[in-house]
C-alpha cells in the first residue's frame, strides 16, 4: 500500500518491531522521522496471520503506554491500535490510544473503560459481513473468522447500544473500491440508527483524524466535500452502499460528479463556495 506521495506503507520505513518499552519508543522515533501522522499498534494477534490469534496480546501495557507517551512528545500524535481479543483491547485502552481499531472482543468493562477516556472504536464490519469466502481464504484464516463473526456481531451490538464513540472502517481492501459504505448498513443491522451511522462515518470520523475542524460536517469555512444520491439514506441505510446511486459528488468545493445535472459546473476560485 502506497500514500499519494509514494510512500510505502508495506514495510521499510513505516513498520517496525519492538519488544521492549526501549525499542517501542526508538521504533515510533523512526517512523514518525520517516512522516508519519499516526502511529498504528498490534496490541493483539489477528485473523489473517497464521501464527497467533486474535486473543493473544502482542505488547505489553507498559509498551504500549511508552508509545502513546512519545507520540505525545511529538506533536501529540494520535495512536491506533490493531485489537481484537478483549485483554489486549484493555492493555490498549489503560495504555492510553486513542482509538480501538476492530475491537471484536469487547466486554462492559472494556466498554466502560473506552467510554471514560473517549477512547473511539473502529468496528470493520466489513470484515465479518463481507470478508469470509471459504474459496479465496487460507484455512487458518476462515476457521477464525468463522468462530469470532458471533462474538463481534454480539459485542459490537452491545457497543452502540451503550454508546461507545464508534467512527466508520471498513479495514482497508476488505471491499471493494466504492463499496465501503456498506459498513453503514452493518452498524444500522447491529442496532445503530441510519442517522447515527452516518454521523459515524463522517463528524465521528473527523473527530478522530484529526481534522473535525475542517471535514466532517457541513458548515461554512469547512471543505466542502459531500455526496447527493438518490433514494433516501434515513428510509433504507443500504442506498450510500452502491456507488450508482450517488448522483453526485463534490470534493473541496469542486463538482466530481454529476450524473442529475443537479449543481453548476463552475466553482468559485479556491473551492469553497
Amino acid at each position: 500500500m502506497r500514500l499519494p506521495d509514494g510512500t510505502d506503507l508495506s514495510g521499510g520505513e513505516m513498520s517496525e518491531l519492538a519488544d521492549t518499552e526501549d525499542e517501542a519508543r526508538l521504533a515510533v522515533r523512526k517512523v514518525l522521522r520517516a512522516g508519519a501522522d499516526l502511529v498504528k499498534i498490534c496490541a493483539t494477534g489477528g485473523m489473517g496471520s497464521p501464527y497467533d490469534q486474535p486473543d493473544d496480546e502482542g505488547l505489553l501495557e507498559e509498551e504500549i503506554r511508552a508509545v502513546v507517551d512519545e507520540c505525545r512528545r511529538h506533536g501529540e500524535k494520535p495512536v491506533a491500535a490493531h485489537a481484537q481479543g478483549n485483554a489486549g483491547i484493555l492493555n490498549a485502552i489503560r495504555g492510553g490510544v486513542t482509538s480501538i481499531e476492530h475491537g471484536y472482543g469487547l466486554d462492559d468493562r472494556a466498554l466502560e473503560m473506552a467510554g471514560e477516556r473517549g477512547v473511539f472504536v473502529v468496528p470493520t464490519l466489513s470484515t465479518v459481513y463481507a470478508g469470509i469466502n471459504k474459496a479465496t481464504m487460507e484455512p487458518y484464516h476462515y476457521e477464525k473468522k468463522v468462530r469470532w463473526s458471533g462474538i463481534t456481531k454480539e459485542n459490537i451490538s452491545r457497543a452502540i447500544e451503550q454508546g461507545a464513540r464508534i467512527a466508520l472502517g471498513t479495514d482497508a481492501a476488505v471491499c471493494p473500491h466504492g463499496q465501503n459504505l456498506m459498513e453503514l448498513s452493518y452498524l444500522v443491522d447491529l442496532g445503530m440508527s441510519p442517522m447515527d451511522a452516518i454521523v459515524a462515518g463522517t463528524r465521528t470520523a473527523a473527530e478522530l483524524l484529526g481534522v473535525a475542524d475542517r471535514l466532517g460536517t457541513l458548515a461554512p469555512g469547512r471543505i466542502a466535500d459531500l455526496v447527493i444520491c438518490e433514494g433516501d439514506p434515513l428510509a433504507d441505510i443500504g442506498v450510500l452502499g452502491d456507488p450508482a446511486n450517488v448522483v453526485c459528488v463534490v470534493q473541496d468545493g469542486h463538482v466530481r460528479k454529476d450524473t442529475k445535472g443537479l449543481l453548476p459546473s463552475a466553482t468559485p476560485a479556491g473551492g469553497r463556495p
